[in-house]
């Protein structure tokens, strides 16, 4: 293992965005902190050398066959790294969410959710029970007419006619065009009138003056009378020069709605979306599983009734039931997983909840947790201001998850602006001393014992004063307090 080989990373040369050249030592199993302000050079250290170098290894090592179809990652700009463990990352980007990604996927309780229906499940129907039963992602498991999203795409009435208040020929629907044809009725406005007519009303009555039956005939069609299809009349087409004209396709009117709606399963493209809207599945209630899996209960709750607990309920229902020798083990995982990110503050979630609805600090604590239950050692962990969104105290419980990781024999590099996280830290790595290009250099690197006593930084160094300052107002609070109860006693 690399940090028992040697305890250290070297890396000498460093000249990565505005890196200026840069040699440094960082010591393993510690807890460090590198930080400076916005620009001075963290992320290129952290991100760009360290964590990239590290993943592009790891990319080295994998067969050529799966190499090609990850692309070329080049090495970053750096004369030499020697010491790097395994690198897991983790950012606040949030790019790369799936639309099927909710907490429970990401945390992994649903897995355990899924196990635990498919081993203790109960159901009136002849099913087999398994995991992939309960899979929104299987198709033994997601809903057929949603394919497992939970919601279906309509055509918006509110976007498709934006003046109600106009007739037809008069541009209440949106898709009509200057010459007079209406995208996606296949029919210019003339030849609608024909159908209109043959139904008993015309183009020229407003949209909110026609009965329900006549909106029905324009959105939905009409078999009365055969009429022809396309932009121009036959009449116009005889003008053009070149070009044989030929008659235009007949049929009956087949309707807006049926048209668009068979594009937009087709082909999703920008035009057809300008004019649609998300509802919840009429089938799955939004629940993404079949109706197979929605009839299977644990203690008579459906799987799809125990995602859309808060963290904190799914624990209070866990406690209140009685689990058998099959489940316990499986319960005992749910509930690690459950205190650790209750633990860190994230026991408002639902399981059901999207990813990409979470703020960028909740995904990387849901990653950090995912992180801290793994049994792993000799790997260096990379985090970026894991502290912001949190409260002083929810940030202290971080910290000290962070320090169990050390203790398990990894490293953590944190990035991080936030005070209590760098009187924290076992190490210190401070860049600066400007931004951009009077950043990329190294302020100080060491122990924080040592950084704490060097007066000489208090020049240098932002993140030294604003450390003093901090021991001053609690030296000074605590003189107060003091002084207070003295007062008191005395009196």
């Amino acid at each position: 293992m690399a940090s028992k080989k040697r305890p250290e990373i070297i890396i000498q040369g460093a000249r990565t965005n505005n890196l200026k050249n840069i040699s440094l030592r960082i010591p393993h199993n510690k807890f460090i902190v590198v930080t400076g302000i916005s620009g001075s050079g963290k992320s290129s250290l952290v991100f760009e050398v360290l964590a990239k170098e590290g993943q592009r290894r790891y990319f080295e090592t994998l067969p050529s066959f799966a190499r090609q179809f990850m692309g070329k990652l080049n090495r970053p700009d750096v004369d030499k790294i020697e010491g790097l463990s395994p690198v897991i990352a983790i950012g606040q980007h949030t790019t790369g969410m799936h639309a099927r990604s909710t907490v429970g996927t990401m945390s992994d309780i649903y897995d355990l959710l899924r196990l635990l229906y498919a081993r203790t499940g109960k159901t009136d129907k002849d099913i087999a029970l398994s995991r992939a039963l309960f899979s929104f992602n299987s198709v033994v498991g997601k809903c057929k007419r949603c394919s497992g999203i939970g919601n279906e795409e309509q055509i918006d009435l509110n976007r498709l006619i934006i003046h109600p208040e106009k007739s037809i020929r008069e541009g209440a629907l949106a898709p009509t065009l200057p010459n007079g044809y209406i995208m996606y009725s296949q029919v210019t406005i003339d030849v609608l009138n024909q159908v209109c007519e043959a139904e008993g009303f015309s183009v020229d009555i407003p949209w909110n003056e026609l009965t329900a039956l006549q909106r029905e005939i324009i959105l939905h069609g009409s078999d009365k009378i055969k009429v022809p299809f396309g932009k121009h009349s036959l009449e116009s087409r005889l003008k053009w020069t070149g070009i044989k004209a030929k008659p235009r396709e007949e049929g009956y009117y087949k309707g807006m709605i049926p048209i668009m709606s068979d594009i937009l399963r087709r082909d999703r493209n920008a035009n057809i979306l300008k004019y649609v809207h998300a509802v919840t599945c009429q089938d799955c209630n939004g629940t993404r599983l079949n109706g197979d899996a929605l009839s299977v209960t644990v203690h008579g709750k459906s799987i799809a009734e125990i995602v859309t607990l808060e963290l904190n309920e799914l624990k209070s229902w866990i406690q209140s039931n009685s689990w058998g020798v099959v489940a316990k083990e499986i319960i005992h995982k749910i509930e690690a997983q459950v205190d650790l990110l209750e633990d860190l503050g994230l026991g408002h979630l639902t399981l059901d909840r999207s990813s990409k609805s979470l703020h960028s600090s909740e995904i990387q604590r849901i990653r950090v947790a995912n992180q801290i239950l793994v049994p792993l050692s000799d790997v260096l962990y990379v985090f970026d201001e894991p502290s912001i969104g949190l409260h002083r105290e929810e940030n202290k419980r971080l910290i000290y998850h962070f320090k169990q990781l050390v203790k398990k024999g990894n490293t953590v590099i944190v990035v991080e602006h936030d005070l209590n996280t760098i009187t924290s830290a076992d190490h210190i790595i401070e860049m600066g001393s400007g931004a951009g290009i009077s950043g990329g250099e190294i302020i100080f690197n060491g122990a924080f014992t040592a950084f704490s006593q060097q007066e000489k930084l208090i020049d240098s160094s932002p993140t030294f004063r604003a450390i003093k300052n901090l021991t001053s107002r609690s030296s000074s609070s605590s003189s107060s307090s003091s002084s207070s109860s003295s007062s008191s006693s005395s009196s």
